[in-house]
């Protein structure tokens, strides 16, 4: 699923912001400028026609000069009977005006089109003087041409002015962010072996170093708190492993010295629960270490198949369920050969506790990197169970429990021991009958 940042999220809350202020300040400022223009052609009109009215008191006719040429405007005198009394030379022989004027108004202004003296659109006053009408007009073209060129330079500069301000924003909020980017690097590269490292602080003093300070800060509580927690449970495991170890040998001497069944189904149970216990405790130490990065050991090349191989021999020698490993080649890692035996181990183990009559394994070499499935006919992990069944003391409900005398811990450890070995474990197979269990590990270079 595509996830949007929060860069983008406030560059394009921002752009879109400014691109609505931009576009109603532009149509604000279109309709200002055609009212401005009109404005003045109005004042123009009115000058004219009162200029006309003067003249018209001294002579027959209104001046041309004063009324415009046929390409600027007109004037024409009506008089109440409707005829032209007068009129500039480019309306001479016209008919009267089709404008009329409401009989309580004394003079109106408005548009015209269609005029016979030209195709323009026409700004015309119409006065009321000696009861009939006095029309004087200019062309309105100008305010259409200028308002129309500043809504293309308009159209044209919001855009760009626009995407510059996205550009702007993006670079100005990447750069206030990227102390944040620097944070959740360095904790995402942070581990349980190396609690002790801190994201960088930055030294202003805003919500991003308050964030980073509190950060550092909890991590200092977790390192403290995870510290603790591993010497509990490996100082744990070390103290138990001796009594333990005791009691298991004096049940051991106890059971072999006993004659009565019924005492010997008890040592013998007693002893069975006893040697769980030591299971449990050498895997609590082992996970133990490995949290704390104490298990580190110098890296050899291993023969991955001579180590599955004897695995699988110790497999067959309980002689529950058949196993077939003719399709294991051979494979050379790079790794610890103790690590990597403990971690099969466990995996072949699972496979033995819940196969019901066979186990297959399979070793091949595949794009640089060894590649082992192990397969069991048991009854199968379901979908919502793939992840849980590697989880420290994971156990599923039905065949894969601990009446298995499973300790829930052995998957946990072979994917530890794995990924250690910069590989990757994997429930392959998922809802079908049996398990296949696939585990891939880099190849020896």
């Amino acid at each position: 699923m595509w996830r949007t940042s929060i860069r983008f999220q406030i560059t394009a809350l921002a752009t879109a912001a400014v691109a609505v202020v931009l576009v109603v300040a532009g149509v604000a400022l279109v309709v200002a400028h055609r009212i401005t223009l009109t404005s003045n052609i109005d004042a123009t009109l009115v000058q004219r026609t009162d200029d006309i009215i003067a003249l018209m008191e001294t002579s027959a006719l209104p001046p041309e000069e004063l009324a415009g040429n046929k390409t600027e405007g007109f004037a024409q005198w009506v008089d109440k009977a409707g005829v032209v009394v007068a009129s500039t030379a480019n309306l001479l022989g016209a008919p009267p005006l089709p404008i009329g004027l409401d009989v309580r108004l004394q003079q109106t202004i408005q548009n015209v089109d269609g005029l016979e003296v030209d195709d323009d659109t026409f700004r015309v006053l119409t006065r009321r003087i000696d009861g009939g009408l006095l029309h004087v007009a200019t062309t309105y073209d100008v305010v259409s041409e200028s308002n129309g060129a500043l809504s293309a330079t308009l159209a044209v500069a919001i855009p760009i002015l626009v995407a510059i301000l996205a550009l702007v924003v993006w670079w100005l909020v990447g750069r206030t962010l990227r102390p944040v980017e620097e944070i959740r690097a360095e904790v995402a590269e942070i581990g349980l072996t190396d609690l002790h490292r801190r994201v960088p602080e930055p030294e202003s003093d805003d919500e991003i170093a308050q964030l980073a300070g509190t950060m550092n800060e909890m991590l200092e509580r977790v390192e403290v708190s995870i510290e603790r927690q591993q010497r509990f449970v490996a100082d744990a495991s070390h103290e138990l492993r001796s009594p333990l170890t005791r009691m298991r040998l004096d049940l051991e001497v106890t059971l072999a010295d006993a004659d009565d069944p019924e005492e010997r189904n008890v040592l013998s149970s007693t002893l069975d629960e006893v040697v769980a216990l030591q299971f449990l405790v050498v895997d609590l130490l082992l996970l133990a270490r490995a949290d704390a990065g104490q298990d580190q050991m110098p890296y050899v090349n291993v023969d991955l198949d001579d180590l599955i191989v004897r695995e699988a021999r110790r497999i067959q020698s309980h002689e529950r369920v058949d196993l077939d490993i003719s399709r294991v080649s051979a494979a050379l890692v790079l790794g610890d050969s103790a690590q990597l035996t403990r971690a099969f181990r466990n995996l072949l183990d699972n496979a033995e506790r819940h196969a019901a009559s066979r186990i297959s394994l399979s070793l091949e070499e595949l794009d640089g990197q060894a590649v082992l499935t192990i397969t069991d006919d048991g009854s199968g992990i379901s979908a919502q169970d793939a992840d849980r069944v590697f989880e420290r003391f994971g156990r599923l409900d039905e065949a894969r429990s601990s009446s298995t005398g499973g300790t829930g811990l052995g998957l946990a450890i072979a994917r530890e021991i794995v990924e250690r070995h910069r590989g990757s474990i994997l429930l392959a197979r998922i809802d079908e009958p049996g398990a296949t269990f696939e585990v891939r590990l880099p190849l020896a270079k």
